[in-house]
């Protein structure tokens, strides 16, 4: 068996995203005999570039999974050209709307309606509720990915969120009113505006992913975590998740009795962000290759910390950087030219 893990460029400037593309199974033989996977799409050409991806290399116009991390427009809205223009079977995605009634008491204002919330929610969080709305019109079932959603015989399982966790969650969403005393334990830690860029000293003997504290949005921490087993390889998929909720997923995953330091693949979070990894969390999470989805032209994405950090581990790390990149096992030759391993810096952003 075998598997390819492909990356979109995503973005420009600093706007990067997500556009992953995955083939695993006998890959020279038949359709069949294979399973292929989106995971987000990036912007709206992202998803254009990759319907044109599986159909030149995958040489089919048929998607079994496509998969919505998140609402954020870097990672959905790319995704409405694929289930336009494939055959997609089914769509994993969260619908913040319909949980309504479950969050409507965790508000400030007691006279917040299940109803209205469910409308604020669907029209803050558009590419989602326009990408629903295709799966629905063309009949393309929908299954909320929460922790524990498996299939292919566990070759893919979902790590996080839980289905409590999210919830949790949802009332801090940019969108939602002011919610109740005691949820904003779960709100990041404000940053603190910086005027340009202070440049460090980096080595092999320092630690300077040692901040612990959550500082991603909600919104990022209930990206889905998913694991994927194909043929004893373990690849992880993060999408934009952040400490607490990479955390969550580390737990339950070690709970089932998987252990993801001996990772043979890792999708970087939020486009290597240094507000979503720590060393605590590398020390947990360790792959021989790393993956980051960053635009050519991002002046913070990824963080050189993180890629340091990331090397420090032993891993590999890779950027596609405006490019299209694969990671590859028992995969057909494409003639494609060797991607160049990131370097490690000597000096890095504070």
């Amino acid at each position: 068996m075998g598997y390819e893990v492909d990356y979109i460029p995503v973005g420009n400037g600093e706007k990067s995203g997500d556009a992953i593309a995955i083939r695993f199974g006998n890959l020279s033989g038949s359709r069949d005999e294979q399973v292929v996977i989106v995971v987000d799409g990036g912007f709206k050409e992202s998803g254009q570039k990759l319907v044109e991806h599986i159909r030149i290399f995958y040489r089919t116009d048929k998607v079994d999974i496509a998969i919505s991390t998140h609402p954020d427009a870097d990672h959905a809205s790319g995704l409405y050209e694929v289930l336009d223009n494939l055959n997609v079977q089914l769509l994993l995605m969260h619908k913040p709307w319909e949980h309504a009634e479950e969050i409507k008491n965790l508000f400030k204002d007691g006279r917040i309606t299940a109803s209205g919330l469910e409308d604020r929610l669907e029209k803050s969080l558009q590419n989602a509720s326009d990408l629903e709305a295709l799966a629905t019109k063309k009949g393309i079932q929908i299954i909320e990915p929460f922790q524990g959603v498996n299939g292919y015989q566990g070759g893919i399982h979902i790590l996080g969120p839980s289905k409590e966790y999210y919830e949790q969650l949802l009332p801090l969403f940019k969108a939602c009113p002011a919610p109740a005393k005691g949820l904003g334990f779960l709100a990041p830690l404000p940053r603190l505006v910086k005027e340009g860029i202070k440049w460090i000293e980096d080595n092999f003997g320092i630690d300077l992913l040692d901040n612990d504290e959550e500082e991603t949005s909600p919104e990022n921490n209930t990206s889905t975590v998913i694991l994927f087993n194909i043929d004893g390889h373990k690849l992880l998929f993060t999408g934009d998740a952040g400490k607490t909720g990479l955390s969550l997923a580390v737990d339950y995953a070690e709970s089932q009795g998987n252990t993801l330091t001996d990772l043979a693949f890792l999708d970087v979070p939020h486009h290597g962000s240094k507000h979503n990894i720590s060393s605590k969390l590398l020390k947990r999470i360790k792959a021989a290759t790393a993956f980051i989805s960053a635009s050519q032209d991002s002046p913070k994405h990824p963080s050189k910390k993180v890629t340091n950090g990331l090397k420090k581990h032993g891993t590999k790390v890779y950027v596609n950087r405006g490019n299209s990149i694969s990671h590859r096992h028992n995969a057909p030759e494409r003639g494609w030219s060797a991607a160049i391993e990131e370097p490690f810096h000597n000096r890095v952003e504070e």
